[in-house]
């Protein structure tokens, strides 16, 4: 049955998904010139970083901290300077990061489609010519000479017919999920000397400067597990509560505290609805629950209140994409390096669940400790003109979960947006263009990588 369409749209590239990768990627594409459309389901940009209240930045865990992305840079440089975040921008205030993105993206002229879904993907053999979309004026195609799968879980790869990859290659199974939330109303100080009775080793507090990190984990301190076992025997807290807990302060913020948790270790597929659906619904209760042991527990937290809760579940990994290059774990362990790189990081292979299963960092490469993630792993097979950015890149189970963090999707997303440019302006197919090239783009435009001198 031939579908009727409200509304369609031309642009040159079509973003689905206005999260890290997605910005980074549309922010790019529109610096070269390219009329450009973010496609979101959600009424504001940023993903995780923001609408998922992901805070801090995690490091690439190479010496100097390179962002590899221009984009980045930009985005840490002005959260720094408007007070919304300090260190050189790694730790933020992720509610703040919305607006700084939206005057970004508005500044450049990207036309935004909130509260817009994906319904379908119009493909002619080797070639999408249509994204399908629903909002409240209907179902519309948004059309354009390159699409890029920013959507976290490959839902354009999905809509299109494509092969996906799909969770631990062993089990099928995802990573854990997570429902994020910042409480306020906190004494910090109290809580702050409080901690430091349980861990003699915390630096002193700096208001607004300070990180509190703490994580019940295997392999990590665990100062305060008297403190939750207490609570677990008492009734107040679950022990699903105490495999996972980390919490963070945020900058201008001196009364708040970030958590990222809940953990939820037993969801199957972390791109189905109804695991979504119980997400939502557990991770609050589960939230409520932690709210009352706070204020029953931890010195400082009797008068908290719940200042917001992440706007959809985070999702560490779920449905990747198969590129001309798939990523592989050992490629990430040995540092492998590539002509055609796009982001580099010595993140750890970081694999969440109810016992954690991280793969040991090997520095076969002592003047180069990193790995490289290449062009190719962005370039989707089987189709000219589709690219995908973020943590559905095309990449082995272990090697994503190296890969997924902001700084490395930034990067991803910026190579992408720069590509389809390219790519266009050249009248080529994705697989046709030559990946160093974008790599110099990037450079070019001021994306610093590891063993640059400072002036790029």
């Amino acid at each position: 049955m031939e579908q009727t369409l409200q509304f369609n749209r031309i642009f040159d590239v079509v973003v689905l998904g206005a999260g890290t990768a997605g910005c980074a990627a549309a922010l790019a594409a529109a610096d070269e010139g390219k009329r450009v459309c973010v496609v979101e389901q959600l009424g504001g940009p940023g993903g995780s970083g923001s609408l998922g209240l992901v805070t801090p930045l995690m490091s690439t865990c190479i010496e100097g901290n390179p962002m590899c992305s221009y984009i980045g840079q930009e985005i840490n440089g002005r959260m720094e300077r408007e007070g919304f975040a300090i260190r050189g921008g790694t730790v933020f205030d992720p509610v703040m990061l919305t607006f700084v993105l939206e005057e970004m993206l508005h500044e450049r002229g990207v036309t935004m489609m909130y509260h817009t879904f994906l319904a379908d993907v119009e493909r002619t053999e080797n070639k999408i010519t249509a994204a399908i979309v629903e909002n409240k004026d209907g179902r519309g195609a948004v059309r354009g000479g390159v699409f890029i799968d920013a959507t976290g879980d490959a839902d354009v790869c999905v809509r299109a017919g494509l092969e996906t990859l799909h969770g631990d290659e062993e089990t099928g199974k995802n990573q854990p999920v997570s429902l994020r939330y910042v409480l306020g109303g906190i004494d910090c100080r109290a809580f702050w000397a409080f901690y430091q009775r349980f861990d003699l080793s915390a630096r002193s507090y700096t208001p607004g400067y300070g990180s509190c990190a703490v994580t019940l984990r295997n392999n990590h301190a665990r100062p305060l597990d008297p403190v939750f076992e207490e609570a677990v025997a008492a009734g107040d807290l679950t022990v699903e509560d105490g495999l996972y807990w980390q919490c963070f302060f945020v900058p201008g913020r001196e009364d708040c505290i970030a958590f990222n948790c809940p953990e939820f270790f037993d969801i199957h597929d972390a791109a189905a609805n109804d695991s979504l659906c119980q997400v939502q619904v557990q991770g609050k209760l589960a939230i409520l629950r932690q709210l009352k042991f706070y204020r029953k527990y931890f010195e400082g937290f009797e008068h908290a209140t719940v200042n917001t809760v992440s706007a959809f579940v985070g999702i560490r990994e779920s449905r990747r994409a198969v590129t001309e290059h798939v990523v592989t774990a050992e490629e990430c362990a040995s540092h492998t390096k590539f002509p055609d790189a796009v982001c580099q990081s010595n993140y750890p292979i970081d694999v969440h669940g109810r016992k954690l299963n991280t793969y040991a960092r090997v520095t076969r490469d002592a003047d180069a400790p990193y790995f490289e993630v290449p062009f190719r792993a962005l370039v989707v097979k089987g189709v000219d003109n589709l690219l995908v950015a973020g943590r559905n890149l095309g990449a082995e189970f272990m090697a994503q979960s190296a890969i997924r963090i902001i700084p490395t999707c930034r990067a991803m997303g910026e190579a992408a947006g720069l590509a389809a440019a390219m790519a266009l302006n050249e009248g080529v197919a994705l697989r046709e263009l030559d990946g160093k090239r974008v790599h110099d783009r990037m450079t070019a435009r001021g994306a610093h990588f590891a063993g640059m001198t400072e002036t790029h």
